[in-house]
């Protein structure tokens, strides 16, 4: 029998907003892809126990089926100026997980553009679509509660 996953909803504390001092972290472009995160539905929470200390940011958006989880997106901000080439092209990273019959699949995005604000928000919204029709495809699970 599967054991029950806990998912995001009750057991972090999140913000609907950005704060003037956490504007500042980050790239120059960063503020502006958070803020189109947190006007998709996004909210914020302290990822830095789960990420470590790179990991600068993060939000959660729960997308639901009726009343019910069907997965979560997480958006993790990293700051990795002077650590690589190129730190903006994996400044943000998108996870998810989804339940399937032989157990729950993992998805990452890494090394994708979000440094131009509509280039951004287009995939954005591409990787939430994708992640819709792979749940589809892997049988619409449901998280259990």
């Amino acid at each position: 029998m599967p054991q029950p996953t806990i998912q995001f909803r009750s057991h972090t504390e999140r913000e609907s907003s950005i704060s003037i001092e956490s504007l500042q972290t980050g790239s120059a472009n960063s503020y502006i892809f958070r803020n189109i995160l947190i006007s998709s539905g996004y909210l914020r929470f302290d990822a830095k126990k789960i990420k470590g200390d790179f990991c600068y940011d993060a939000y959660t958006k729960e997308f639901m089926d009726q009343d019910k989880l069907k997965y979560t997106i997480y958006c993790y901000c990293y700051d990795l100026k002077q650590v690589i080439e190129d730190p903006e092209l994996f400044e943000f990273t998108f996870e998810v997980q989804l339940e399937s019959d032989r157990g729950i699949l993992g998805i990452e995005s890494i090394q994708w553009d979000f440094t131009n604000p509509l280039k951004g928000k287009e995939n954005l919204h591409f990787f939430e679509d994708r992640i819709e029709k792979i749940w589809q495809l892997v049988g619409q699970k449901l998280f259990p509660c």
